[in-house]
C-alpha cells in the first residue's frame, strides 16, 4: 500500500504542482490557461480514483486495462516541457497481460518518468516498450545527469514486485538508460 501511495499519488501530486506553475506563467493567456485548468481537473479526478483503489488495485475494475493509452497519457502529462518519444512494439499483446503485471509495469514507468523530471535535469526522454512472445522489455533513456551507478530504491522495489530484471547504463553521450525485462504469459482473451 505504501509503495502504491508513493508511486501513484506522489507522482500525480507532483504533476499537479507542475501544472500550477504553468498556470502562473500563462495567466495572461486565457486559452492556454483554460487548457491547463482542464488538465489539472482531470488529473485531480484521476488521483481521487487512484486513492480510492490504492489499498486493493487489483480489484479496481478497468484500471490500466489500456496500458499503452495510460502510458501515453501519463507521458504527456509528466513530460510536458520535455521532448519525449514513446513507441510500442507488440502493443496488441498488452491487454492480455495479467492485471498485476499491467499495474506494476505502469507504476514502474510512471516512477521512472517522475525520477527523471525531478532529478536528472534532462531535456529529452525516449521510451520503448517491446511485448515479445515471452518477454516484455521496457527501456527508458534520458539525456540528464545520470544515476552514477545508483538505482533508485523505488525502481528496485517495483522491479522486485514484478519479478523482473532491472539494469541501468550510463551513456557515453550523457544520461542514463534504464531497462526492465520480465517474462510474461499472455491470456487468450479477446480485446474489443
Amino acid at each position: 500500500i505504501a509503495a502504491d501511495l508513493h508511486d501513484e499519488l506522489g507522482a500525480n501530486l507532483h504533476a499537479i504542482g507542475l501544472l500550477s506553475d504553468f498556470v502562473r506563467r500563462e495567466k495572461e493567456n486565457p486559452e492556454q490557461l483554460e487548457k491547463l485548468m482542464q488538465r489539472m481537473r482531470a488529473l485531480t479526478q484521476r488521483t481521487a480514483a487512484a486513492a480510492k483503489y490504492c489499498t486493493n488495485m487489483l480489484e479496481a475494475e478497468g484500471l490500466y486495462d489500456d496500458l499503452a493509452e495510460d502510458m501515453r497519457r501519463t507521458a504527456t502529462r509528466i513530460t510536458t516541457d520535455h521532448q519525449h518519444d514513446l513507441s510500442f512494439e507488440g502493443e496488441e499483446r498488452l491487454p492480455n497481460i495479467s492485471p498485476r503485471k499491467r499495474i506494476g509495469l505502469y507504476l514502474f514507468y510512471k516512477e521512472s518518468l517522475t525520477n527523471i523530471i525531478r532529478h536528472a535535469e534532462a531535456t529529452q526522454i525516449t521510451t520503448r516498450l517491446i511485448a515479445g512472445d515471452t518477454t516484455l522489455t521496457l527501456t527508458i533513456t534520458d539525456n540528464g545527469h545520470g544515476l552514477n551507478g545508483k538505482i533508485p530504491s523505488s525502481l528496485k522495489r517495483r522491479a522486485r514486485l514484478l519479478k523482473a530484471k532491472l539494469s541501468t547504463e550510463s551513456l557515453a553521450s550523457g544520461g542514463t538508460q534504464v531497462t526492465l525485462q520480465l517474462k510474461t504469459r499472455y491470456s487468450h482473451k479477446t480485446t474489443s
